[in-house]
C-alpha cells in the first residue's frame, strides 16, 4: 500500500511530530511504500492569498502535494489542536493543495469528492480532554465530513489524545500512544 504521512506540527520537536517519524518506520518496516510531508521542515507559502478566483505566482508546491496524493492510496494527519482546530500551517496546506479541481468539482448543487478511494487516518494531541473533541464534534467531526469526505476520502480511525500538559503523559504514556496509532496500519494483502 501507498502511504502518505502528513506530519503537520510546525514544531519539529513536538510529540506530533516524533509519532509521526515513528508511524512511518513502523510501516516501512511492514513493506509499504511510504512518503512523508513534513510540514515543520517544508517551506511554501501557506496563505491562499486569491481564494481560488486566481491562482498564486509559484504552484509548484501546491503541484508536487498534489502528485503526492494522487500517488497514495491511504493518508494519515498528525497535528496538535489548537484552538479547536489544526494548527495554521496545516490550513494552509489544505487550502493551498486541496483545490477545486483535483479534490474536488461542484456540479450544481451536488460535490463530487475526486479522491474517492483513498483512506485517511487522524492522530491528534490537545491539552484538552479527548472526550471535547469526541462528544462535541469539533475538530474530528469537521475533519471526517467538511474535509475528508468532501474530497471523496473516507475517514478509518481518529485518535486524540488529551490533556498533553498533565503529569500523567509520562513517556511510557506517549509510547503507548505511539504503537495504539501505528497499530492501525493497514495489512498488506
Amino acid at each position: 500500500m501507498k502511504i502518505l504521512v502528513i506530519q503537520g506540527s510546525p514544531n519539529s520537536d513536538s510529540f506530533s511530530h516524533s509519532n509521526a517519524i515513528h508511524y512511518q518506520k513502523q510501516a516501512l518496516a511492514q513493506g509499504h511504500e511510504v512518503q512523508l510531508v513534513d510540514l515543520s521542515k517544508d517551506d511554501f507559502d501557506p496563505i491562499l492569498r486569491h481564494g481560488y478566483r486566481k491562482h498564486m505566482e509559484d504552484e509548484t508546491y501546491p503541484n508536487l502535494m498534489q502528485e503526492k496524493i494522487a500517488w497514495a492510496d491511504h493518508l494519515v494527519f498528525f497535528f496538535p489542536i489548537w484552538w479547536s482546530g489544526e494548527p495554521a500551517i496545516l490550513k494552509g496546506w489544505l487550502d493551498r493543495v486541496l483545490t477545486p479541481g483535483f479534490a474536488y468539482k461542484r456540479n450544481g448543487k451536488k460535490i463530487d469528492g475526486l479522491l474517492a478511494g483513498k483512506t485517511a487516518d487522524l492522530f491528534l494531541t490537545s491539552n484538552g480532554k479527548s472526550i471535547f473533541y469526541k462528544m462535541f464534534g469539533s475538530t474530528v467531526t469537521r475533519w471526517k465530513y467538511f474535509i475528508l469526505r468532501y474530497c471523496g476520502m473516507k475517514l478509518n480511525h481518529s485518535f486524540v489524545l488529551g490533556e498533553m500538559d498533565t503529569k500523567k503523559m509520562t513517556p511510557s504514556y506517549l509510547q503507548n500512544y505511539m504503537e495504539k496509532c501505528s497499530s492501525t496500519i493497514p495489512t498488506i494483502k
